[in-house]
């Protein structure tokens, strides 16, 4: 019977059809890996954001003898400028940067050379710096312009700083983003 079948010309639009099938879950299977991937990405920067911003906070809170909330005013002899001969702040940290304490005491801050880096474009993130002042470091931001998956930080963090935002490059992860996190956890 099936001879009989390859005769009358069954067997090339059974081969089409399960080609035509096999691309469709071939595509399927693409725009999910897409997905995965970028769903991965997004938690490696918001992993490298947040050793920033902790790293920031910390410097801040070693610095500056005011305890509780503070303000961007409060902060601002306390922060880290911009330029350095290695290139940027994030080079320095990258290589270790030692600051004197309130306390009187030294102490050295370093990142990883990837907690600097923007898993999406491969770069070095954006620098955040304060309103009218270019020259001080509040922290970084992704360089993607993607639109995120990821809407709502409120699995990971207490504050809304990060929520809705349409761009990765609009996701600032500053000090002031770990000094509410570290706030309400106390």
């Amino acid at each position: 019977m099936m001879l009989r079948l390859n005769h009358h010309g069954f067997t090339l639009p059974m081969v089409l059809a399960i080609i035509v099938i096999m691309g469709i879950m071939l595509g399927m299977v693409g725009q999910s890996w897409k997905t995965a991937k970028q769903r991965e990405y997004e938690e490696e920067l918001i992993f490298r954001g947040d050793q920033v911003a902790e790293l920031l906070y910390q410097k801040i809170t070693c610095s500056s003898s005011v305890k509780g909330i503070l303000t961007q005013a409060q902060v601002m002899p306390f922060l880290w400028g911009v330029a350095s001969p290695n290139g940027t702040v994030l080079d320095d940290l990258v290589a270790g940067r030692e600051d004197r304490c309130s306390n009187g005491t030294t102490r050295k801050f370093r990142l990883r050379r990837s907690a600097t880096i923007d898993p999406f474009t491969g770069k070095q993130f954006q620098l955040v710096n304060p309103v009218g002042n270019t020259n001080l470091l509040l922290g970084v931001a992704g360089s993607g312009s993607g639109e995120p998956f990821k809407k709502s930080f409120k699995d990971i963090y207490d504050s809304p700083l990060l929520d809705d935002k349409k761009r990765y490059s609009d996701w600032q992860f500053t000090w002031e983003l770990k000094q509410q996190v570290i706030q309400t956890v106390k």
